[in-house]
């Protein structure tokens, strides 16, 4: 998703909107970072620091209240870390609407969160975050308990992911050469057999969605923040756990690392123990969620918002993966069944 177009507010014009919150003479600077929306620091005396963000128009009212609501639960669990909870504007609301040059803007305010992003080359980042991950699942899965609040559609539901694409139709679109053509076919088509019968028979709950090293920050080790809930939604616990082990511990390599598996595993399992099942399922999950990415830019890439090799080079490495997961499937799952119950 990008960023919005020519937004043109000067200095004082976000001033005036920050009068929302009482905020009355902040410093405004912009932070230049996130792919979604468009966001400041602001510091305002006596009153601390924050995040003030103009969402996206892609993202709907609808996600951002569900949004909202899930970090004001997260908040109320006693979380060993923070979470950017919105803070109350002085109408009641934690999201405001505001006419500004003949467009309707929609924007909250954020308390700022110190801490570093998590290193993906440092083993004890690597734990920390998976413990955090195991806390957080334990409070997001009692959160909408049922599914009838979450807005986004289900990662592992290839054929739901982007509008724009049909699953089997991606090596037409991307043009792959015949080899990685019958490779992608052949493993969408398997995946997309097997995913009814994971989210018929695996834990299905509110998952985080997009736990990337940007998002988890840590200070002396420890993660004291966890940021970025706008793609939250009701999904497989361990499609959410794969993504985050996927991006914890293929840093810098095609394939994962073994050793940054175990640090992310064991932090993980001092709150959550996968079942049995999960770990039976495990490569098929792992495998999912890499099909799942590359619906995903695929989409971006009609898009224009991605290049046509970003993608193919994504495809390889999903691939590669799998070549991988294959090798090591029987001593990856000794390893994880070793933290099951």
């Amino acid at each position: 998703m990008s960023k919005p177009i020519n937004l043109q507010l000067s200095q004082q014009d976000i001033t005036e909107i920050l009068l929302n919150w009482s905020l009355r003479t902040p410093t405004v600077i912009p932070t230049n970072q996130g792919t979604v929306n468009t966001t400041f620091f602001v510091e305002a005396p006596e009153l601390g620091k924050f995040v003030f963000k103009i969402y996206n128009d892609t993202t709907t009212t609808a996600q951002i209240h569900y949004e909202h609501s899930l970090l004001q639960h997260l908040q109320s669990c006693n979380l060993s870390f923070a979470v950017p909870t919105p803070v109350i504007s002085n109408s009641g609301e934690t999201l405001v609407t505001i006419n500004k040059n003949s467009k309707v803007l929609r924007a909250a305010l954020l308390p700022l969160i110190l801490g570093q992003p998590a290193e993906r080359d440092n083993l004890t980042h690597i734990g920390a975050a998976g413990q955090a991950l195991g806390e957080l699942h334990n409070a997001l899965a009692t959160f909408d308990t049922d599914g009838k609040l979450s807005q986004l559609p289900n990662w592992g539901k290839l054929k739901d992911i982007h509008p724009l694409v049909v699953p089997l139709e991606i090596p037409q679109i991307l043009k792959l050469e015949y080899s990685l053509r019958v490779r992608i076919i052949n493993s969408l088509t398997e995946l997309m057999e097997v995913v009814p019968s994971l989210y018929k028979t695996l834990p299905v709950q509110t998952t985080h969605a997009d736990y990337l090293c940007p998002n988890v920050l840590v200070h002396e080790n420890q993660v004291v923040g966890i940021l970025d809930f706008e793609f939250a939604t009701y999904d497989l616990r361990l499609l959410d756990y794969v993504a985050a082990l996927d991006h914890f511990t293929r840093h810098r390599a095609q394939v994962p690392s073994r050793e940054r598996i175990e640090a992310f595993s064991t932090g993980y399992a001092k709150y959550i123990s996968l079942t049995q099942l999960e770990v039976e399922k495990l490569i098929f999950a792992w495998r999912l969620q890499q099909a799942s990415c590359i619906v995903y830019w695929t989409g971006w890439f009609l898009e224009t918002k991605v290049t046509h090799q970003s993608v193919v080079d994504g495809v390889v490495k999903m691939l590669q993966l799998e070549d991988w997961l294959q090798d090591a499937a029987k001593s990856l799952h000794f390893y994880l069944l070793k933290l099951t119950p």
